[in-house]
């Protein structure tokens, strides 16, 4: 190419540096996880409200406006089984209460929202099953009511929820 200078391009230097920056530092000492804090908010959910003329009014929703839909169910299910994979390890394979507390707001998407994300994280196994036909296990979902709820410093409509 015309106009260009012979010698090392940029991409190369910066590998280049950055190999040998990598090789001279100390090695870092292994980290081990101690806490996770996970935030997150509710799965699909129906339309909090509708215009007027539009053809698909609240009675056509099947739990009615702003209720966590099939989908969202399912969305928070895999999150659930996401969440089991990542913290292999770190999480025991069964439920303990006294390693999991989980927190919702008062609303019933964000409520069903973490139990469908509970029933993929902690799948029943063993002492935990308690009954063959339902692959589920009841795992507390702590809550407030609305007007008490200090976490969230937003003012809280059912539509911010």
């Amino acid at each position: 190419m015309a106009g260009r200078r012979p010698g090392w391009s940029r991409a190369a230097l910066v590998q280049l540096l950055l190999g040998v920056h990598l090789m001279v530092m100390p090695p870092i000492q292994a980290r081990s996880l101690r806490f996770v804090t996970l935030l997150y908010r509710h799965g699909d959910r129906s339309p909090v409200k509708t215009y007027p003329k539009d053809p698909y009014q609240e009675e056509d929703w099947p739990q009615g406006f702003g209720q966590l839909t099939k989908e969202g169910m399912l969305q928070h299910w895999e999150l659930g089984q996401a969440l089991r994979q990542r913290y292999h390890g770190f999480l025991n394979t069964s439920y303990h209460r006294q390693e999991v507390y989980v927190r919702s707001t008062d609303f019933d998407r964000t409520l069903m929202s973490a139990e469908a994300n509970l029933a993929g994280l902690f799948p029943p196994g063993g002492m935990q099953r308690f009954n063959p036909n339902i692959s589920w296990q009841p795992i507390p979902v702590h809550t407030v009511p609305i007007t008490e709820d200090r976490q969230a410093r937003v003012p809280r409509t059912e539509h911010n929820a």
